[in-house]
């Protein structure tokens, strides 16, 4: 890299990282991203990709509603400019409630504001089979959404990659682990596991779960821990097609264009171990097909784990860390990446490129 003063270092290669270039790429920002292993594996790679972020907490809402709008642009000009479908699809999802609990949990969301300008319904048994005609018996109601919207983190990461290189953006992959190289307070670049150094005036460090790591060798707590999640792909049986979101207790369906579905998930306390296990592989699969019963005849096609960056105040971590110049964080986003990336990638780029302000209750604490 060079050591202009456009000369932008950008640490992790998931969908944070990769949304982050490409916003810097649109606005004629000079950058490069520098990934350990391959882009848009880890946990970008193991979500499932769902856009509509259902929580109770008032500003991950406001956050989560802004990048929802923010999509639909993002993913035609990314697909164009790229050459590389995102997999951003439009479609209906239903939330499944399986005993009464789960329908009293579920209805209570239609006296609340719509998520991401959304109208949910609620729909009885009948009618959320005539939505997705796989629900077992057990489902008692459903959440309906007509037309929420996903993406496979993994395709959406190349999208932007391949929009990113287009407009001039630099990529490396497969470089082992990255430390931060720190002079008299101030990040000057990263150096490679072979010991070759990555110069630049600023360093964006996106390395999700990670990101905690790296800053804590230089001195720099970011209250960000990793939360392990796991997922599988699974085909149905030949002729038998999901033709919705399903969502359930501990459950996630989601369709992807070539057929597959995606089926998840686990939460869980592993440290930074992200193999697969046979334990979450049977979880997965008895939650899953307690929903949609045909999970139960469906061959498995590939295990997933990657760890989730969880914040301490449960929002993303982004911005200028104080005390250390050329150091900016981008990181935190727990299960909400994929659906914070648009917002992630223009709120980090306009200030990287203008200075224009970070919310403060996004702001990294001080360093130390």
């Amino acid at each position: 890299m060079g050591s202009g003063p456009d000369g932008i270092l950008i640490v992790g290669g998931g969908v944070i990282g990769c949304a982050v270039l490409y916003n810097l790429a649109r606005r004629g920002i000079r950058a490069t991203l520098a990934e350990s292993g391959v882009v848009g594996s880890g946990a970008t790679g193991a979500a499932a990709g769902s856009l509509l972020v259902r929580t109770t907490d008032a500003r991950l809402a406001e956050l989560a509603d802004l990048s929802f709008r923010m999509f639909p642009d993002l993913a035609a000009a990314v697909s164009e400019e790229g050459g590389v479908d995102t997999t951003y699809r439009r479609g209906p999802r239903l939330d499944a409630a399986l005993d009464p609990d789960g329908e009293t949990e579920l209805s209570s969301w239609l006296c609340r504001s719509a998520p991401q300008g959304l109208t949910p319904e609620w729909l009885e048994a009948a009618d959320a089979r005539r939505v997705e005609p796989l629900l077992g018996p057990g489902v008692r109601g459903a959440l309906f959404v007509a037309d929420s919207a996903t993406a496979s983190g993994e395709r959406l990461s190349a999208a932007l990659l391949s929009a990113a290189r287009a407009m001039g953006a630099g990529v490396m992959q497969r470089l082992g682990p990255l430390r931060l190289e720190l002079r008299r307070d101030t990040v000057v670049g990263a150096r490679t596991a072979d010991g070759a150094m990555l110069s630049a005036d600023t360093v964006v460090l996106a390395a999700g779960a990670r990101t905690a790591g790296l800053a804590s060798a230089i001195g720099v707590s970011l209250g960000i821990s990793p939360a392990k999640g796991q997922t599988l792909t699974v085909r149905l049986a030949a002729g038998t097609r999901l033709r919705a979101n399903v969502y359930g207790p501990g459950a996630i369906l989601v369709p992807r264009p070539d057929g597959s579905v995606v089926a998840g998930y686990t939460i869980e306390s592993a440290g930074y171990d992200e193999t697969p296990t046979g334990e979450a592989r049977r979880g997965i699969l008895e939650r899953t097909a307690r929903v949609v019963p045909a999970v139960s005849g469906a061959s498995v096609t590939a295990a997933m784990a990657g760890l989730r960056p969880e914040s301490a105040t449960g929002l993303p971590v982004l911005g200028p860390v104080p005390g250390i110049g050329g150091l900016v964080i981008a990181s935190g986003h727990y299960r909400v990446g994929i659906a914070l990336a648009p917002l992630t990638g223009s709120l980090m780029a306009d200030h990287l490129a203008g200075g224009a302000p970070i919310p403060p209750d996004l702001l990294p604490a001080p360093a130390g």
